[in-house]
């Protein structure tokens, strides 16, 4: 239905939130990575900082006269550097909490002068987002028999649905970034009662809920649709008894920008307890390479993986180009990256095959993705019949009340609601855990991990994590803000914390460095913490060089001991005779 071409900048003059819905508007990379070569010297000095993405400078270039919206990452005092943006012409749209991000408009002519902040780390375009979708009690059991979409078969998800221990993700809660979803239909309720447990709109544009786009509703459909809109429940999502939450990141044409989905990501960490948010589905893609290391979106979807949320994300539809796989938050090495495969209609497996538009390759920073590979091509779910997709390709419609698309988009909740089912049955798994039993327990399709419902929900063998031996995001790390505590968790269950420390910037040589009096301790949420997460064995203390830490360093009165609930931890389980005094 969309490709995935590249188009010119001088073809996305006007602002991101003009742009016509999932239209992919990817800058070349010669434009990404050729910052410097850019001629427009009235606007912008021919000396760029080393700070500053290309894309930013290629933006400008191709939007003469107008402000440049960018994310900026901060290293010091964010309130200071937001006065010092406002008090020089600038406008600040949002500050961020989850990571040192502050959304800003800037001259084109200011973007080096506020690069050259002591406060700035790094300073990236605040790109569009584009979908990857193309056109083209617990129940005991699931009724299959007039199931018309091949994809749950090509998962076993109904083996699961009807194993002796039936899951169906009842209890679990999928968060659905996306263009809204338009959930009043019979799909997405348990009896008379929704399975939607919040509705919220991010977008600034957005005028409600619903979907006016039709993209997240086929997405959420995906995830958790029970069929229950037609007698003949002929289309199934993988994971029927599962709780939603609508986080509306998109406007009503299905435009939105980096910012609207780390604004999304922040309003899931903030709410996830009240609503036991364990999986966020991000079926989009930035439009602008980046490092994953310095992505303010990577930054923000690992901060949710580190807090025990599973991010599961679209590997794009750029097929095996040398970029394919370049574009957050598909490129993180953290989250689960999902490919589409083409289950040709039918209920065997031995034809699936890879689709030739799935991304694939390595990233920038050399990573094999995607991580999973799920049926994406011809995917049959929920739709919003008076959507712009659904009266602009009336020919996708499907038993009136449902549409055919395919994308990467279509893929990754397929994965969401196997986490789904996955977390019903072990809630206590960490994402990383979860990324690892899928991948352990899947079957190969044209060299790809294709995970298997049954499989991976009952797994009982060796039980690792992905994340050991990954290095986060940089941002996260930036000197004087809030460390989260999943991070610091990461470092001390890593098989060597000392070199896992020296890998994000906290080794003690460095600790000096850290202003730890400007750390927030009180904006830590330690109830939040699940300690018993932690493997506490597994954490080597003999390496952790305790001597360097200066201690009179830390304000520990600032430290609000109350709020840690201390008999939560397993304290047997700690080796205190391995701390050396």
């Amino acid at each position: 239905m969309v490709s995935n071409r590249r188009v010119s900048p001088r073809h996305v003059a006007q602002r991101w939130w003009a742009l016509p819905a999932l239209v992919i508007t990817v800058l070349t990379v010669a434009l990404l990575q050729g910052g410097n070569q850019i001629s427009n010297a009235n606007q912008i000095s021919s000396v760029h900082p080393d700070n500053v993405h290309g894309a930013v400078y290629a933006w400008a270039d191709a939007n003469q006269g107008q402000d440049v919206p960018v994310l900026i990452e901060t290293a010091g005092d964010s309130d200071d550097l937001s006065t010092f943006i406002t008090s020089s012409g600038g406008t600040v749209r949002r500050e961020f909490e989850i990571v040192p991000i502050i959304e800003a408009d800037l001259s084109p002519s200011f973007v080096s002068t506020v690069a050259s902040h002591d406060g700035v780390a790094w300073i990236s375009l605040d790109a569009p987002v584009t979908s990857t979708g193309k056109r083209g009690g617990t129940k005991s059991a699931v009724d299959t028999s007039n199931l018309s979409t091949a994809y749950p078969f090509a998962v076993n998800a109904p083996d699961v649905w009807n194993a002796s221990t039936s899951r169906t993700g009842r209890g679990v809660t999928v968060a659905v970034l996306d263009t809204g979803i338009t959930n009043d239909n019979k799909d997405f309720k348990d009896g008379r009662k929704s399975r939607f447990l919040a509705d919220v709109a991010i977008n600034p544009a957005a005028t409600g809920f619903d979907d006016g786009f039709g993209h997240g509703t086929h997405v959420a459909g995906i995830i958790g649709g029970d069929g229950d809109l037609l007698k003949q429940k002929k289309y199934i999502g993988i994971a029927p008894d599962v709780n939603f939450v609508d986080v509306k990141v998109a406007d009503d044409q299905g435009n939105a920008s980096l910012a609207d989905v780390i604004a999304g990501l922040e309003w899931v960490f903030n709410n996830k307890d009240a609503h036991n948010i364990r999986v966020v589905n991000l079926s989009l893609t930035s439009s602008v390479a980046e490092s994953y290391k310095t992505s303010a979106l990577d930054a923000a979807v690992e901060f949710l993986w580190f807090n025990g949320i599973v991010v599961v994300t679209s590997a794009g539809n750029l097929g095996d180009a040398a970029d394919a796989v370049h574009y957050a938050p598909a490129n993180d090495p953290f989250i689960i990256t999902v490919g589409a495969t083409d289950d040709m209609g039918t209920k065997a497996q031995t034809d699936d095959a890879l689709t030739s538009w799935s991304s694939r390759g390595i990233t920038q920073d050399g990573f094999q993705k995607p991580d999973l590979v799920a049926p994406g091509r011809n995917i049959i779910s929920d739709t919003d019949t008076s959507s712009y997709l659904a009266t602009t390709y009336p020919d996708k419609l499907v038993d009136k009340d449902y549409f055919r698309m395919s994308g990467t988009s279509m893929s990754a909740p397929v994965v969401s609601g196997l986490v789904a089912l996955i977390l019903e049955e072990h809630p206590e798994f960490t994402p990383g855990q979860v990324k690892f039993v899928l991948q352990n327990s899947s079957r190969l399709v044209d060299g790809f991990n294709a995970p298997l419902a049954d499989g991976a929900v009952f797994y009982s063998g060796p039980l690792e994590s992905t994340d050991l031996g990954l290095t986060p995001s940089f941002a996260l790390f930036t000197p004087a803000v809030v460390v989260p505590v999943g991070v610091v968790a990461y470092v001390l269950q890593a098989p060597d914390p000392a070199a896992a420390a020296v890998a994000v910037g906290l080794e003690p040589a460095v600790f000096g460095a850290i202003s730890w009096d400007a750390i927030s301790w009180d904006a830590i949420s330690w109830d939040a913490i699940s300690w018993d997460a932690i493997s506490w064995d597994a954490i080597s203390w003999d390496a952790i060089s305790w001597d360097a830490i200066s201690w009179d360093a830390i304000s520990w009165d600032a430290i609000s001991w109350d709020a840690i609930s201390w008999s939560a931890i397993s304290w047997s389980a700690i080796s205190w005779n391995t701390v050396e005094d």
